[in-house]
Order: C-alpha cells, then sequence, then structure tokens
C-alpha cells in the first residue's frame, strides 16, 4: 500500500507580524519604556531595528535616531535631548543611539554608490549629530540658527531665479 503524503503548508509569521501581534495582543497605543523593556523580553530573538521599523509609535530614545530627512532628524534630536535633560539614568542610551547613528551616516556619506547629493546630505547630518554629542541642550538653539540661515540661503535662491 502507498502512502501519500500531504504536505502541509504553514503560513510563515515574520518577525514583524511577530512584534506587531505582540503589541496588539496587549493593546498598547504607544512603546514607552516599561512596554520597550517588556518586548524585548517576550521576543528576545527579534532585533531592535525590526521594532523600530514595524511602524509602532516609540518613544524617544528606544525609537532611535531618525535621519531620513533633516525634519526627521531635528525632530529625533530634539526628542534626545529633552530625556537628556530630564533623565540622567538614560543620557548613556542617548548617546550610544546617536553615536551609532552618526556612524552610520557617515558611513553612507562615504559609499560612492549614492548619488553626490545623498552623500553630502549624510556629511551634513553628521555635522548635526557631533554638535548634539558635544552639548545636547544647546542643540535646539543652534539647530534654530541653522535652520534660520538654510531658509535665507533658499530665499535669496528664489529671488535671484536659481
Amino acid at each position: 500500500m502507498l502512502r501519500r503524503w500531504r504536505r502541509i503548508i504553514v503560513p510563515r509569521v515574520t518577525k514583524t507580524q511577530r512584534v506587531l501581534e505582540f503589541v496588539a495582543a496587549r493593546g498598547w497605543e504607544r512603546v514607552g519604556e516599561a512596554e520597550w523593556a517588556e518586548l524585548r523580553a517576550g521576543l528576545p530573538d527579534v532585533s531592535e531595528g525590526v521594532v523600530r521599523d514595524s511602524g509602532l509609535a516609540i518613544d524617544a530614545p528606544w525609537c532611535g535616531v531618525r535621519q531620513h530627512t533633516f525634519d526627521e532628524l531635528e525632530e529625533s534630536l530634539r526628542e534626545f535631548s529633552a530625556v537628556y535633560a530630564a533623565r540622567a539614568e538614560l543620557r548613556g542610551l542617548c548617546r550610544e543611539l546617536v553615536i551609532a547613528a552618526k556612524d552610520r551616516a557617515k558611513w553612507l556619506a562615504g559609499r560612492d554608490a549614492l548619488g553626490e547629493e545623498t552623500r553630502r546630505r549624510k556629511a551634513e547630518m553628521v555635522e548635526w549629530m557631533l554638535v548634539w554629542l558635544g552639548d545636547p541642550g544647546v542643540f535646539g538653539v543652534w539647530v534654530g540658527v541653522v535652520r534660520g540661515i538654510m531658509a535665507q540661503t533658499e530665499s535669496d535662491r528664489f529671488e535671484a531665479g536659481l
């Protein structure tokens, strides 16, 4: 007698889906410090990057430094400055995450495979993060001045027809 093997197809659950199901099962709207700790303990095989990229609303500093645009970077570093000022026990984590983001941007700025504009933008983002690392409390004032200069430069270019 021949046996027929049936192939049982089990749907693959991605790590991102596991994170989203974990959060949904607990009814969380945002991931803060306590939720982050529970999530990391409950899903130890899932990287922080997967959690951060899952689309969840995550509080600083656990969300990491967002640096796709200057607006994102500014918002991230301002949030990190607030955490840094309010929570002395999180200062090391804030610095560690900003250093990691700076190193990533520096690496991207040196990649020949990327366009010149992207490399220039990432190099400037490195400078912003270095200012933050120099003194997180001064960053907000500094970026306000830089943004004012950037706006004036754009206005001058517009008026000149460039």
